[in-house]
């Protein structure tokens, strides 16, 4: 039964206008519901549907690198978690996973907007590595960090199956669809807001880990990374001989100081040595944007199931010198005080769909 896969909360009960974001992860389907009223976003509701659980129901092996839901299955559980969470607006916004698109920065020079954009289709074909044909293309047009007078095109790339199946998916879930952008761009606009700072924002997911620099409120680089929490899992099966379940629980056991003597040695040895390969890709990102553009990273912002992965905050302040702190998308939305200790704890698995949920279109 989909309610016994759904943790789901009702508040608020004046009808106002409401606009969902829905986030389709690796391991789940995450919903938030918000209302915006005196200039101000306000939760209404949210509501997340397991996919482990799904697959466990129906006798399959749960893989979150290779989720393989029809989209006629994903159509309904989306519409029967709306159903169960009492949830009632029917406008939403999707976002596509980074390792699902293609991010650039295309530099111009001494070129009209208008004429940036007359060039982008052509310019594209140089940095996109599927046909044009193939996918759907978006641009934003900003100026170059300390060179106003230069500029840049975010260039994203997106499959036309990928906007294709969004649709269907939003069609059969009885859903009317309002946008579909970048994660990035939804995480900047829950956890960043107005901030002009140099901030790294790092995503740290089950299936991969995207690296992300916003400089002065414009996203400037986007990169993924495919070593996510499931990476750190495989390699403690392949080094410790046990099952993918009992390597995630020791795993978990681990980050929560929970764990028994005679394994913890070893586990510590293996997440570590994962975790060391993540923050030498790391500092490269950070050394090449640092150089290219003489701007020195101010925060460090994270988010994601992965962020309390043991000693994962802790390497990134000591080996990268880095401020780093929890993202928090709950900080610029009003809800009731008696939810703020669930919300901290739901805050990043549910910053993409709170950032989609805040778009003001």
């Amino acid at each position: 039964m989909v309610n016994q896969q759904i943790k789901l909360m009702f508040l608020f009960k004046k009808k106002l206008k409401k606009c969902l974001g829905i986030d389709i992860s690796a391991s789940s389907v995450k919903i938030i519901e918000l209302e915006k009223e005196d200039g101000r976003h306000k939760l209404t509701n949210y509501a997340i549907f397991s996919l482990k659980k799904y697959f466990e129901n129906k006798g399959q092996e749960f893989d979150k690198e290779y989720l393989n839901i029809p989209n006629e299955e994903m159509g309904r559980i989306i519409k029967e978690t709306i159903k169960e969470a009492k949830i009632e607006s029917r406008d939403v916004y999707l976002s596509i996973p980074v390792y699902s698109s293609f991010y650039t920065l295309i530099n111009f020079s001494n070129l009209s907007e208008k004429e940036i954009e007359t060039a982008i289709p052509f310019e594209a074909r140089k940095y996109v590595p599927v046909p044009i044909s193939e996918v759907v293309l978006d641009w934003s047009i900003v100026s170059l960090p300390n060179n106003p007078k230069s500029q840049q095109a975010l260039l994203i790339a997106v499959p036309k199956k990928i906007i294709n199946d969004y649709n269907e998916i939003v069609r059969l879930a009885g859903l009317t669809l309002r946008g579909i952008e970048g994660e990035t761009f939804s995480l900047t606009r829950a956890l960043i807001g107005n901030d002009k700072s140099v901030i790294i924002l790092i995503d740290n997911g089950a299936r991969s880990i995207n690296i992300s620099i916003i400089d002065d409120g414009y996203i400037r680089v986007t990169h993924n990374l495919e070593m996510g929490g499931r990476k750190i899992t495989q390699a403690i099966v392949q080094q410790m001989g046990f099952d993918s379940e009992k390597a995630e629980h020791l795993k978990r056991k681990l980050s929560d100081n929970d764990f028994t003597d005679h394994v913890s040695t070893q586990l510590k040895g293996i997440v570590q040595s994962s975790l060391g390969v993540i923050i030498i890709e790391i500092k490269k990102i950070i050394d090449s944007y640092q150089s290219k553009y003489n701007r020195k990273i101010e925060k460090c912002i994270l988010v994601g199931s992965g962020t309390h992965l043991f000693d994962f905050v802790d390497s990134l302040i000591n080996k990268l010198s880095l401020d780093a702190v929890m993202g928090d998308p709950f900080a610029r939305i009003v809800s009731p005080s008696i939810l703020k200790p669930v919300l901290k704890d739901l805050g990043p698995p549910l910053a993409v769909a709170i950032g989609l949920a805040m778009r003001d279109e």
